[in-house]
């Protein structure tokens, strides 16, 4: 029978060790499981059978294998025993992610930090919709304007993804309090796009602004974690980002996957419009690329990095 021992007691080290003794078992869609887990060790899993299958791109019967595999009687049971691990480990920082715990060497922390951004990329490409991605590029590289709109650490992305099109030589712009959201949403033509960011998907303000946007004709993009949100339902095109569904901490800061999968696909749009545009923005780059290398060498500061 196999051995069924609540987390708390079944270190978090322990699972780790199981599933690296029986990694060399498992067949190719049951280690993408063991990866998912071994990547988010200490982290409640919230998500049913179904819904971890479909984010994870494998079967129920895959994920009930592996869970046996690894010692319990079945997904269930895993379920609950990772939740009782998550508890018992928490760190006495609530503002860290759950991962984190106080006793973790420098290493450790890095090491746990890049399985989170690894993680939330890999999850983000697989839920990639080409289809979607192709209406998003298209609008952008037809686009009179593009307008990025986010609060807080989503601002900080969208002032990253307009620097980024505005050097390729497009009217970009980024816009962080709801005030200005609304004016802008409210005065863009039928040839613009605004693009709305948002991990959880509840932002009135983007969505509120989406919605404007979307009245005077223009493409309203959403990169948002939840399809079933208000900004995604406020959109034209709804890109997806991943999400454990571990609830937000606010002194966190939001989660750390989400922002770099926001980025991941702000990059995946930046350079599918570079492409789809051609001359036009490689002539731009470089324009811009040599304005900017005098100007730091007149004021003798040498070259920007970036």
């Amino acid at each position: 029978m196999a051995d069924v021992r609540p987390l708390a007691d079944l270190q978090q080290s322990d699972l780790l060790e199981r599933i690296q003794e029986r990694y060399g078992t498992l067949r190719k869609s049951e280690r993408i499981v063991a990866d998912f887990l071994r990547n988010n060790a200490g982290r409640r899993l919230d998500s049913s059978i179904t819904e971890l299958g479909r984010t994870l791109g494998v079967s129920e019967a895959t994920i009930s294998r592996v869970s046996r595999a690894l010692g319990y009687d079945g997904y269930p049971d895993m379920k609950l025993s990772l939740a009782e691990g998550a508890r018992s480990s928490r760190s006495s920082f609530v503002n860290l992610p759950l991962e984190i715990e106080d006793g973790d060497s420098l290493i450790t922390i890095s090491s746990k930090l890049a399985n989170l951004l690894i993680a939330g990329t890999d999850g983000t490409q697989r839920m990639l919709d080409a289809h979607r991605l192709e209406l998003a590029v298209e609008a952008l590289r037809k686009a009179r304007r593009i307008i990025f709109v986010g609060v807080g650490g989503a601002a900080a992305i969208c002032d990253e993804a307009a620097h980024m099109f505005m050097k390729a030589g497009f009217d970009a712009t980024s816009y962080r309090d709801g005030y200005t959201q609304t004016i802008v949403a409210a005065t863009l033509k039928p040839d613009d796009v605004m693009v709305g960011i948002s991990h959880t998907g509840t932002t009135e303000t983007v969505a509120d602004a989406l919605l404007l946007a979307r009245g005077t004709g223009a493409t309203a993009i959403a990169i948002t974690s939840s399809t079933a949100s208000d900004v995604a339902k406020a959109a034209d095109v709804v890109l997806t980002t991943w999400s454990a569904g571990q609830q937000l901490v606010p002194l966190h800061g939001d989660f750390l996957e989400g922002r770099v999968s926001q980025l991941f696909l702000i990059d995946i749009l930046y350079v599918g419009t570079l492409f789809r545009v051609g001359e036009q923005s490689a002539k731009a780059l470089q324009a811009t690329g040599e304005a900017l290398e005098k100007h730091y060498r007149h004021r003798g500061k040498g070259t920007p990095e970036n």
